[in-house]
């Protein structure tokens, strides 16, 4: 005959290894998710991007405030709310974004405005060449 203490003891061992194992996966679960690495790596990147193309000298109240939002992403990372942290980086690659295409534009018309006055000045030139003669 079988002792049945036996077998009970060893199904009780399974039932719990089997519960602590539920218990950890849950907790698992329940944990705070992952960073936004790729939404903080996106951000940084268009910053940086946007220091490069001097936004802070065309677009310095955008880059501004995309440096905030950056940096109250990092925060939030830090304290765990990954949900927020997401969303201010996405908000500060966009700013760094804006930054970056208004300092494109400005350059862009400073350029016009130098060729401009380059054909003016050229168009004079001829004038009084044309007068001289």
């Amino acid at each position: 005959m079988r002792e049945p203490s036996r077998t009970h003891s060893g199904l009780r061992l399974c039932a719990a290894a089997g519960l602590a194992g539920t218990i950890l996966l849950a907790g698992a679960c329940a944990s705070t998710p992952p960073a936004p690495t790729r939404s903080l790596d996106s951000a940084r990147t268009a910053v940086t991007n946007a220091e490069k193309a001097e936004a802070g000298r065309y677009a310095s109240n955008e880059l501004a405030e995309a440096r905030e939002r950056l940096a109250a992403a990092d925060s939030a990372v830090v304290g765990e709310n990954m949900l927020a942290a997401e969303r201010l980086a996405d908000q500060a690659r966009v700013e760094a974004e804006l930054a970056s295409a208004r300092t494109e534009a400005a350059k862009a018309a400073a350029v016009n405005k130098e060729m401009r006055l380059g054909g003016d000045a050229l168009s004079e030139e001829m004038q009084r060449a044309g007068d001289q003669q």
